[in-house]
């Protein structure tokens, strides 16, 4: 009976850690950074097009914005990895069970 509750209260703490890993992974901060990128360039394609009405002397270097930034932080990094351990635990667990239920439906 006890070993049931601690099994019980150990699959919920994983599941609870594989949903919270999973909508930290998925919120929404990779749409956010792609519409930030999107407005730079249209800034850099506004900024283009006003130089060469005025023309002036045009360099590509001027209008790329090289700077790669990593947001990446212990926590984002310890999540993603709990929740891709998650999702491998979970497809090890499905193929599995679907294994056992293959033997049933054969025999």
């Amino acid at each position: 009976m006890k070993k049931n509750k601690t099994l019980k209260f150990i699959v919920t703490i994983i599941l609870i850690i594989y949903i919270s890993s999973y909508y930290v992974s998925n919120s929404g901060y990779y749409e956010y950074h792609m519409q930030e990128r999107t407005i730079l360039t249209n800034e850099k394609i506004k900024e283009f097009e006003r130089d060469v009405k005025n023309n002036e002397n045009i360099d590509i270097k001027n209008y790329l914005n090289e700077e790669e930034r990593d947001y990446s932080n212990k926590l984002s990094n310890i999540m993603y990895q709990i929740s891709d351990n998650g999702t491998k635990t979970t497809r090890k667990i499905m193929k599995y069970l679907f294994k056992k239920l293959s033997y049933l439906v054969e025999d």
